[in-house]
């Protein structure tokens, strides 16, 4: 059973200052709490409560929990009934030698960021970068939305103008070039900005080619994690 002290511990996890403080985040879910285990990461510790261990019979070690110990601890409205405690990994920044990045401009929406990473991840991306204000990538309803995928692609977050430097940035916008057919050059980026504010203004600096996703009826606008998917569709094909 966690101690009183472990519990406050995983709960302060909930906001990002203390996952940044001590450098681990939770994972709530079967299906991920079982990926992160089998994933190579280190997994400091898994509780589950009674009721998830009889429904499930999990086959990794863990310790018991109780529902209310689990209700104080988890993220979510419904507590999922098991979470790990797992050490965040050590970034070695962006990678050099990538020929075309994803890159995302304030995305504050958990939901849209891990839909974006998930995105990602099915179309072979190991790497985003994400402007210093997004949305923590380890925030416990991100992870959720990735479905796994976070343990697959890192969210490395900088300064885009410096990220930009000698690449040719395409921008997604409401007006621009047909993405539908783009061949995209070589050593690109694809900067996609959140619904509410679309690419900011600096940012907006750093694009050379506006793209958009044409369309026929009425609909004002698409989600960050809806315009990135057919973005890439279009360009990774």
């Amino acid at each position: 059973m966690p101690s009183i002290a472990q519990i406050k511990h995983i709960a302060s996890l909930r906001m990002p200052k203390f996952r940044q403080k001590y450098g681990q985040f939770v994972v709530e879910g079967r299906k991920a709490v079982e990926e992160v285990f089998h994933s190579g990461w280190h997994v400091e510790g898994i509780w589950a409560t009674p009721g998830f261990v009889e429904r499930h019979a999990p086959s990794y070690p863990f310790e018991f929990m109780t529902e209310e110990e689990n209700k104080k601890c988890t993220a979510f409205d419904t507590a999922p009934g098991v979470m790990a405690l797992v050490k965040m990994p050590i970034s070695k920044g962006l990678r050099s030698d990538v020929s075309f990045l994803l890159a995302l401009d304030g995305i504050n929406d958990p939901g849209n960021m891990g839909t974006i990473i998930r995105l990602a991840d099915w179309f072979g991306l190991s790497q985003i970068v994400a402007s210093t204000d997004s949305v923590d990538a380890y925030n416990p309803k991100c992870l959720a939305a990735t479905m796994g995928s976070f343990l697959r692609v890192e969210v490395v977050y900088a300064e885009l103008s410096e990220v930009a430097i000698g690449k040719t940035v395409y921008g997604a916008y409401l007006q621009g070039e047909n993405v539908h057919g783009l061949a995209i050059a070589p050593n690109s980026m694809l900067l996609i900005g959140s619904e509410s504010h679309g690419i900011r203004e600096a940012a907006a600096k750093l694009v050379t080619h506006p793209i958009t996703i044409p369309g026929k009826g009425r609909a004002e606008s698409l989600n960050a994690g809806m315009a990135t998917a057919i973005m890439l569709d279009n360009l990774l094909r």
